[in-house]
């Protein structure tokens, strides 16, 4: 009788040992959320005091299977997600502030942001993502376009299309998000090249 108490006490033992050990084993690494932030310096870009023209990016278009919270590379024709690491938000909303912040930054005299204005803008500015590729090999391709609409109908509007393209490592996700952030960039530098303001 003592016998089959030992016996089940061990039994248990052992089994909760090994689910135990099954927990621990299958516990999958941290989950790192990543964000295609401007630097700090652009948050806190306040223009000048009085009237100022006003600028409104609005809310990037971005392909429907890309516009989600996974960091993807490109294997051949296949898409991976990344087990590891996540945007801290969808793609379009992550790009219209990155792109946002580093046109603030550049022109602290003016107002640009992307949150909706109660009064129509001086210009607002639309942009569409066609196309946002990181292979595994490191290349890193996106093609866009931009229209820039003046408030003043008499004014033209400024309509824009650009490839860019970048290279470097895909090892970490970091890698990955740093690609990203240089095609945004060019894209970036794009914009303000052809704005009117």
């Amino acid at each position: 009788m003592s016998f089959g108490i030992s016996a089940r006490r061990i039994f248990m033992a052992l089994a909760l040992a090994s689910a135990a050990f099954l927990a621990t084993s299958c516990a999958s690494p941290p989950l790192n959320l990543y964000t295609l932030e401007a630097s700090d310096a652009a948050a806190r870009v306040t223009p000048s005091v009085g009237k100022v023209k006003v600028v409104e990016i609005r809310r990037a278009a971005v392909p429907d299977f890309l516009d989600n919270q996974d960091i993807l590379v490109r294997r051949g024709s296949t898409l991976v997600r990344s087990s590891q690491g996540r945007w801290a938000s969808r793609l379009s909303l992550g790009a219209t502030h990155f792109v946002t912040g580093q046109l603030a930054q550049r022109r602290p005299d003016i107002l640009i942001t992307d949150q909706p204005q109660i009064e129509p803008p001086d210009y607002q500015v639309f942009l569409t993502i066609s196309s946002l590729d990181v292979t595994a090999t490191g290349t890193a391709t996106m093609e866009a376009d931009w229209l820039i609409v003046p408030r003043n109908a008499a004014l033209p509007s400024q309509r824009k299309r650009g490839g860019f393209s970048a290279t470097g490592s895909t090892a970490t996700d970091q890698d990955v998000v740093s690609l990203n952030t240089a095609l945004l960039q060019q894209l970036t530098d794009a914009i303000a090249a052809s704005s009117p303001w």
